[in-house]
């Protein structure tokens, strides 16, 4: 999962650079969405941050826990998590397209 986040934040980084916006101060540019922007990405901040910190509140590993097989993965990938497999990868097909449009030449 971290490579699938990984690859799509490197496609979103090469589309800001290759768009060809205006440097500088713009009256047009400016938005007043900033200002219920900054407290949903404040909240966003929060609940990723208790999620993280309640994710590791067990540090010890279980006993007797065993190593996982590649058909254990398969079969979990394939079985129960088949659709967001799908949509994971629908979104990083549209990444990719975004990614082709923005760097072709006009």
């Amino acid at each position: 999962v971290l490579v699938y986040v990984g690859a799509v934040m490197v496609l979103f980084l090469f589309g800001v650079m290759l768009t060809r916006a205006k440097l500088g101060a713009d009256g047009d540019l400016d938005n007043g969405g900033f200002r219920i922007g900054i407290p949903v990405a404040l909240l966003m901040l929060g609940v990723m941050a208790y999620v993280l910190i309640g994710g590791f509140e067990d540090t010890r590993l279980p006993q007797g826990g065993g190593q996982v097989r590649v058909q254990t993965v398969s079969d979990n990938i394939f079985g129960p998590y088949l659709l967001p497999f799908w949509a994971l990868s629908f979104v990083l097909l549209a990444a990719v397209i975004g990614a082709i449009v923005l760097a072709r030449k006009d």
